[in-house]
């Protein structure tokens, strides 16, 4: 009997354990139902009043919901009902517009729309519902397009330079036969491409109207132009670094005789000399007219580098405030030079066709760097490239603040309406031209060398209240001795082309390098 009273504990006690258990079970479960339920009810919850220091406030919030959006025309999106209100190249119609509460129409709702963004007034119940209906703007005008195109040795990145009267509404970028890619933004990248693979990149653009244009080009992956001229019988031989505050690579520049050099292009009908192969691999070349057998036709003109001479800012390719007091504020990119007026006409006028294969990134360099004095106002002040020519220990270093480059590029100051310049002092120094000191005559078969003086893009100094810039001169050295206003000083321009413009040619007079088309 003892036994089985103990038996008779140990039961009783199991039986009570798995009560206890079994009712702390429910009581959590209740407690969260109970939590759930309570924060649902927060969560939803409609405030109807709130406490102030005295008394309360009393509202009723309102709920607007948008039914529908109605587009009553065809445009880059096609008429009926749409998602999302268009971004622009349409108005709001008024009179079709409508809000209702309780299937009763709203008389006093006022509607606006700009940019895209629609606002609603005079709505203050809950339920109200609106439905929205936009007019196409009438619009025959179509857009303008160019694009450029970049690769890698797996990937190409087209950027489209699209322009129209109300706007883009959409970008179209196809590779080859593929299905067009539809973004709204100008660029797009390629990629997963095989090396040495040959793709034709068709980009189509649409404003808000449907108007359209499309443009393409054809792109070899991994090419790189430099890698033919470096390959081509006569390569540039000298080689140094560029750029190198911007933290770019090695440039390779031609030196000597112009009968001995051959780095000849023909573009956009002219015949150019390639300077160097810029360290981003795009190809530097200065102007030499119509005729590559005449040294006194590679001018485009002449012209006074700036038309006034008597303050420090007037050194600069483009300049600030001439009555500033700070060194930043007289020499800010802000005014533009006499002479890059010049060159920004001739641009427009004559190369704005080939804009696909120039470099904009490339950037030219003023080097205002101060060796003495302060470069503000009258102050008599010399400037790097004075002290480099005068040493004949040329640079391509340059401040950023110096490194010209257009709107659109990803790099430099972005100073520049048109990708166009002249050449460096230092340029010319790593050709073979050498400065006023030097114990030769100058250097007059020298590729660089023509009939005419010519500006470079280098100051010289201020002094005697006069601004000098360094210029390549008929004899074939490097002066200073010229004021910025001395109209008698011959213009040649500087262009980058592409790194990845497929080129053909050996660089000679007779088979000069040209684009492939």
């Amino acid at each position: 009997m003892k036994i089985n009273k103990e038996i008779e504990f140990e039961t009783l006690h199991s039986n009570k354990s798995r009560i206890y258990l079994l009712c702390g079970i429910v009581c959590v479960v209740v407690l969260m139902v109970t939590l759930i339920v309570t924060t649902s009810k927060a969560k939803y919850r409609v405030t109807e009043s709130m406490p102030l220091i005295q008394g309360t406030i009393n509202f009723s919030p309102s709920d607007l919901n948008i039914v529908a959006m109605y587009l009553n025309q065809d445009g880059a999106m096609p008429s009926g009902q749409t998602d999302i209100a268009p971004k622009f190249g349409y108005s709001l119609n008024e009179e079709q517009s409508f809000c209702e509460v309780n299937d009763g129409k709203i008389e006093d709702a006022a509607f606006t729309y700009e940019n895209g963004l629609l606002g609603f007034y005079n709505l203050n119940r809950k339920g109200t519902k609106c439905s929205v209906y936009f007019d196409l703007i009438p619009d025959s005008e179509k857009p303008t397009l160019s694009i450029l195109t970049n690769g890698t040795d797996n990937s190409i990145t087209v950027v489209a330079n699209a322009t129209d009267n109300i706007g883009i509404y959409y970008y179209y970028y196809k590779l080859d036969n593929e299905e067009e890619i539809r973004l709204e933004e100008n660029s797009y990248t390629f990629d997963n491409l095989e090396k040495d693979s040959v793709h034709n990149i068709t980009v189509r653009v649409e404003d808000a109207a449907g108007n359209e244009a499309s443009d393409s080009n054809e792109i070899t992956v991994g090419y790189r132009a430099g890698d033919v001229i470096l390959a081509s019988a006569n390569p540039p031989t000298g080689q140094t670094t560029d750029w190198t505050n911007d933290g770019r690579g090695i440039t390779y520049y031609y030196i000597g005789d112009s009968d001995a050099v051959n780095n000849w292009v023909y573009f956009s009908e002219f015949y150019w000399r390639i300077i160097r192969i810029n360290g981003d691999g795009s190809i530097r070349m200065i102007y030499s007219g119509s005729n590559y057998s005449s040294t006194s036709d590679d001018t485009i003109g002449k012209s006074a580098f700036n038309n006034s001479y008597n303050n420090n800012a007037y050194l600069g390719y483009m300049y600030g405030d001439i009555n500033a007091s700070d060194y930043v504020g007289i020499h800010a990119n802000i005014n533009s030079s006499t002479i890059k007026g010049v060159l920004d006409t001739w641009y427009s006028s004559t190369l704005q066709d080939e804009v696909k294969y120039i470099d904009g990134n490339a950037g030219f360099c003023g080097d205002r760097r101060l060796s003495s004095g302060t470069g503000i106002g009258i102050v008599t002040t010399y400037y790097q490239p004075r002290t480099r020519i005068n040493n004949s220990s040329p640079s391509l270093s340059c401040e950023d603040t110096d490194i010209y480059t257009t709107l659109d590029s990803s790099t430099g100051n972005k100073a520049l309406t048109y990708p166009i310049g002249l050449i460096s002092a230092d340029e010319a120094m790593f050709a073979g031209i050498p400065n006023w000191n030097s114990s030769s005559s100058g250097n007059q078969s020298n590729y660089l060398c023509t009939e005419n003086g010519y500006w470079t893009m280098s100051p010289y100094g201020f002094y005697a209240a006069w601004a000098d810039m360094f210029i390549v001169s008929w004899a074939g050295d490097i002066e200073y001795n010229n004021g910025v206003n001395n109209k008698n000083v011959s213009v040649r321009p500087v262009i980058n082309l592409r790194s990845d413009v497929q080129i053909t040619g050996s660089g000679t007079t007779d088979d000069p390098f040209r684009l492939v088309s």
